[in-house]
């Protein structure tokens, strides 16, 4: 009886454990999903991976902030329609309001890049691209998974170009 009591107990304190293990970790994942927090990680591994000093990172930070405020400025709102929805004066009016989103964030991105150089190194500024590129790419394959999770074994597979992506 003692023994069936015992089991018991450690039965319900492992499962006990793992419920709060999870509990936490699931608070963990709603804090690295929240798009600040992403910006704030994203500033981070940037500053650790191009090895700033305190000076160039006080410099950087504030400046990388801006960047990504201004960014965010030329987004444009998405439209409820679905394309084949449209019309075709619906349809000609997206894609230029695309071209003159487009041409901001060019225009954003060519600023920005003569205020980097006061700051970073040349390399150091490729390095930031390549960071952000890696990141926006690797959130995009989130995203995909989480629409359309792989099957158990299987692989994920990057859309080819001709496809949707």
């Amino acid at each position: 009886m003692m023994k069936k009591m015992m089991m018991l107990i450690a039965l319900v304190a492992i499962f006990a454990g793992s419920l709060s293990a999870q509990t936490e970790q699931k608070g963990e994942n709603d804090k690295r999903q929240h798009p600040k927090n992403f910006s704030e990680m994203q500033m981070k591994q940037m500053v650790k991976k191009m090895k700033l000093d305190k000076e160039t990172t006080a410099k950087f930070t504030t400046l990388y902030q801006e960047y990504q405020k201004a960014l965010k400025d030329c987004r444009v709102p998405r439209l409820k329609k679905k394309t084949a929805e449209m019309t075709d004066q619906e349809l000609a009016e997206k894609i230029e309001n695309d071209f003159k989103q487009s041409r901001k964030i060019i225009d954003v991105k060519e600023d920005f890049y003569k205020k980097f150089k006061d700051v970073l190194t040349i390399k150091q500024i490729d390095q930031m691209y390549r960071i952000e590129r890696d990141n926006m790419e690797r959130l995009s394959r989130e995203r995909m998974n989480r629409q359309n999770p792989p099957q158990r074994g299987a692989r994920p597979q990057r859309p080819e170009m001709g496809e949707d992506w």
